[in-house]
Formats: structure tokens, sequence, C-alpha cells
């Protein structure tokens, strides 16, 4: 029988491999350690783009009647070297124009996003009393990068042949946004080149000149009743309680057309009498989005068609997959609906299956280079050292993974190519 050749031992790690060679407990670890990776890469979230913390936002200051260089003197300058105070800022713009002054602020990498927008806002509510008289409510909008780019976008658009108009496309997909607005992780929602319904008001200005009258007179007249009228709720002697309620004046294009704007030599001035109205879409928003369709027949690209693009973008730190998936779950809930409608969908953009496929593909090439470093080790080494030497990269990535799941980060394109 051959003899076992002994190793001297003549370091530290030696003794480590010595020890570990010899042990019942090795199998178990290395064991275990694979289990650690997997339930990282499992549980570990998974996005396209890295999180990035960023913080910042704008303080949108009005002042009603005050012009641009004003604007730029009682209100954005004061406000840009009092929050100047403020620990963690890192740029400071401001901006001046009619009525409203802007000053965005942006902070240092790396500044925690909570802290520095209650930071802003406590820095510019303890200053208001230095605004000037008429300045009305500051408001101020924090920055969010991370909910501002989507994962996922759809356009929504109606089929050849239907019938559904661009106010009806857009009810249609308002309904569909409010459900999804309802799935878990869901940060926000927009709609781009949607066209809402609204009453158009075109002013003849030579009859308004001939009734002497002017453009605020009936813009004031029209806006008194474009609003609900409130509830008026009282007490009776019996403690019951009585509610008068009072519908919206405007229904229908007659009645915008009956709205009184004024008085002439004691007969009323209706708005049909110096404006036409019409019942159509925002006609004075530019901005419209079109979709262009290949022929699934011969492949010619078809007419451009309005559409709706639907934008979805989940909360930070989650699993863009699953968000995904959730919202076109959502979405094939209403394929009879859109069916019906005459309203076809398509998913432009899905972040969630692009990140999972990166990952997958990872693995796979992962296995791919085992078994191929196994093989070239084998020849060369011998089985048992080929082994150990093998099971060296799953196990290292395992720890990785691990580790990197543990402090918090996600699956994506950056942390992949590390």
């Amino acid at each position: 029988m051959a003899q076992r050749k002994e190793y001297k031992v003549i370091n530290i790690a030696g003794k480590l491999a010595k020890g570990f060679l010899r042990s019942p407990l090795t199998p178990v670890l290395g064991a275990f350690l694979l289990l650690m990776g997997y339930l990282a890469l499992s549980i570990m979230p998974r996005e396209e783009d890295p999180q990035i913390a960023i913080s910042g936002g704008a303080v949108i200051v009005a002042l009603p009647g005050a012009s641009p260089k004003e604007i730029e003197n009682v209100i954005v300058k004061p406000l840009e070297r009092k929050l100047r105070e403020v620990r963690g800022i890192e740029h400071i713009y401001g901006m001046a124009m009619d009525n409203v002054g802007i000053v965005n602020v942006m902070y240092y990498i790396g500044e925690n996003r909570e802290d520095s927008n209650l930071k802003l806002y406590d820095k510019v509510m303890q200053n208001m009393d230095q605004m000037p008289k008429g300045t009305m409510q500051p408001l101020i909008k924090p920055f969010d990068i991370d909910i501002d780019i989507p994962i996922l976008t759809v356009a929504f658009y109606p089929k050849p042949g239907s019938t559904i108009d661009d106010v009806g496309l857009f009810d249609l997909v308002r309904n569909v946004q409010q459900q999804i607005n309802a799935v878990d992780n869901v940060a926000k929602t927009t709609l781009k080149g949607a066209r809402k319904a609204q009453y158009n008001i075109e002013v003849d200005m030579g009859k308004l000149s001939a009734y002497h009258l002017s453009m605020g007179q009936i813009m004031k007249a029209v806006q008194s009743v474009a609003v609900d009228v409130p509830d008026v709720k009282g007490r009776t002697r019996d403690n019951k309680l009585v509610i008068f309620g009072v519908k919206n004046a405007i229904d229908t294009v007659k009645d915008v057309e009956s709205v009184i704007v004024a008085q002439y030599m004691g007969s009323p001035i209706y708005l049909r009498d110096v404006a036409t109205v019409t019942n159509g879409i925002d006609i004075q928003n530019f901005q419209t989005a079109e979709i262009l369709l290949k022929n699934d027949v011969n492949g010619t690209l078809g007419k451009k068609t309005n559409q709706i693009t639907l934008t979805v973008a989940k909360r930070a730190g989650t699993n863009a997959v699953f968000v995904a998936e959730d919202v076109v779950k959502v979405l094939k809930e209403h394929k009879k609906i859109f069916d019906d409608a005459g309203v076809g969908y398509l998913i432009t953009r899905n972040y969630g299956t692009r990140a999972n496929k990166a990952v997958n593909e990872l693995m796979h090439h992962l296995m791919i280079t085992i078994v191929i470093i196994a093989l070239m080790l084998v020849v060369a080494l011998g089985w048992r050292e080929s082994l150990i030497v093998t099971f060296t990269v799953p196990a290292i990535l395992a720890i990785t993974l691990f580790v990197a799941w543990m402090s918090g980060h996600t699956m994506n394109r950056i942390t992949l190519f590390a």
C-alpha cells in the first residue's frame, strides 16, 4: 500500500488549508455558502439602472404683479442666501420670471433624501416672515431621480377601423392608470400625448370691442361657473342635518354659451354673442404622441396614429421584475375591454424583463465557465485538485452576492458588470 505523502506546513495559509482538508464540516460549509448565494440571487431586487442617491428640490415662490427684476431682487437672491446656510448643499440655481421665482437646490451625492428635503422645507418656512407683502405660499418640490425613470412604458392606440376618438381613448387609459396606481411598489404613473376633453371658446375680438368688453371679463365669467358650488350644511331645531347640493352649471355646449358675461344698456350679454363654443379636446396642448405600426402581412409601415403612452416607475429598492409582471397582469385583465373598444396596446419598454434576462444570462454563462474550468483542470491537476479549484468560483460569487444583498444593493447593469 502506497504511503500518503505528507506536506510540510510553513505558513498560516497552509495551516488553514490543512484544517479544512481534514475537517468533516468542510462539505457542510461549502453547501451553506452556495445556499446563501442562491438565496441572495433569488431575493435581491433586480433592475436595469442602479439607484442614484442624488437629492435636491425646487422652491417655487409666486409674487403676482412683480417683474422679473423685482422677483430677482426680493425673492430669488434673498432665498439663495438663506439656502446656502443649509449644510450639504452643493449647487444652487435661481431663475426669475414674471410673477414667479424658482430656486433649484442640489445636494452632495450620498446625502439622505428624506433629511435633505426636510432641511430644505424647514429653512424656507423659517424665513417666510422676510418675504415681501403679497407673496404666496411657497411650493417646495423635491427631486427624486429613482421614480422619474420609468421601468415600463405602454403605448395605447386605436386599432384600424376603430371608432374611438381621442377623448374616449384618454378616458379608457386613465381608468387603467388608476388600476395600475394601486399595484404594490408602483411609485408614479404618467400619461404622455393625452388629449383631454374640454370646451374651447374662440372669442371674436371685433364683437368684444363692439360691446366694450375685455378678455378679463370673459375669463372671470367662465371661471365663476367652471367649479362645483360647495355644499351648504346646517342643523335644524330638531338637530337634523340638511344638505343643499348645487350641480355644476356646465354640462353641455349650450350651457357654456348661455353664460352671462356682462350687461349692455340693460340687456344681458351672453357668451354666444361674442364667442364660438365647441366641444373638443385641449387644442392648446401641443404635446402629442404618434405610433407607426408595421403591417403583419407584407411588413410595410402603416399610417401614423395618435397614441397615449403610459409610463410606470417603481419605488426605490424594489424588484423591477415583480413590479413589471404585476403591471402586465393588470393589462391582460383589461384586454377584453380594450378589444371591445377597438384599442390596442404595445409594451415599448420593460426594464423588468431586461434585468431578469441579464441576470439569468450571467448565471448561464457562469455555469458554462465552471464546466470548462473543471474539464481543463482535471487534465492538468487531477480530479481532486480540480474539484477544489472549481468549487472556488461559485463559492466566491455566492459570498459576494450575499454581502451585496445584506448591504442593500440591487442587481443592475453596474453590479453585473462588476
